[in-house]
């Protein structure tokens, strides 16, 4: 027997991207987001095989049990409880669940220009701390995709997925994990802890105790972008939050996130999403109205 879904308590949730195109353009996107997504629990008789492969990436978490990727140029991959393997898109591959032990999975499939982050071989989970906080994102974006669909939610959720793949093939375990991944982590975490702060390059070197070019160089291999530019990003990220959650006004927003100049704010912030903050916000009020009225 063979099945492909039908398990029980599993959730499969496909993101309308095809209506909404013009999402995926968004500047907080970030060429980042995902396409399908779903949980298979004890996922007897499971079994998937595409020859042509799909035009997503396949990011399979085993949360428990045991399964079996392969693919096409004869890589085979037994993936078990706390293992983590993505497959790249247009690759052809077949994958299952072992029958003494079936797996249960998280499986995104994505879009991604962080592909050069990604390597051929699976990611060991080891810590039961990373575990745990992969693991709640997963559960923060079933959540999430499961409400009705709209651009902020599509940013939230792309936003969500760049954090797991950060933290699943950056952040540092207890078992594997290299020096350069260490420095970019310890980097990011000190950034969201200082996300009221104006941080330059050099805090932020000087913070982890090496050059600003050898940080640039690390955030470039890694990211796509320079130090800078991620930072600002977290900060918009989350100045679109305080807009949807607070009724903060923009000069507190501004500082809230690290910028005593609401006027120079207003500019990153159009810069980087389209629209002033205060356009931002009326389009997410009306959003919010209009649905309030349907129901």
């Amino acid at each position: 027997m063979k099945k492909k879904d039908g398990f029980k308590d599993e959730k499969y949730i496909a993101l309308p991207i095809k209506n909404e195109i013009d999402y995926t353009k968004h500047p907080l996107i970030n060429g980042t987001y995902i396409t399908e997504l779903g949980l298979y629990p004890s996922a007897k008789y499971h079994y998937r095989e595409r020859m042509e492969g799909i035009d997503e990436n396949i990011f399979i978490y085993c949360m428990e049990g045991s399964g079996v990727i392969e693919l096409l140029h004869n890589k085979i991959i037994q993936l078990n409880a706390g293992e983590i393997f993505c497959i790249p898109a247009k690759t052809p591959h077949r994958y299952y669940a072992l029958s003494e032990n079936p797996w249960s999975i998280i499986w995104i499939h994505f879009v991604s220009d962080m592909m050069d982050l990604f390597g051929d071989d699976k990611i060991i989970i080891s810590s039961p701390e990373k575990k745990h906080l992969l693991q709640t994102h997963f559960i923060n974006l079933l959540q999430i995709s499961e409400k009705e669909f709209s651009q902020h939610h599509f940013i939230v959720i792309s936003k969500l997925l760049s954090l797991i793949l950060a933290e699943t093939y950056l952040l540092e375990d207890k078992v594997s994990f290299d020096k350069q991944n260490q420095y970019l982590s310890k980097c990011i975490r000190y950034m969201n802890e200082n996300i009221n702060q104006e941080l330059t390059l050099k805090q932020l070197a000087h913070h982890l105790k090496i050059s600003q070019s050898y940080l640039s160089t690390i955030f470039k291999k890694y990211t796509q972008q320079s130090p800078i530019e991620f930072l600002i990003h977290l900060k918009i990220d989350q100045a679109c939050k305080y807009m949807k959650m607070t009724d903060l006004k923009i000069y507190e927003i501004a500082k809230k996130v690290g910028y005593e100049d609401a006027y120079y704010f207003s500019r990153l912030f159009k810069k980087y999403t389209g629209h002033s903050p205060k356009v931002y916000r009326a389009q997410m009020e009306e959003g919010f109205n209009s649905q309030k009225n349907e129901n």
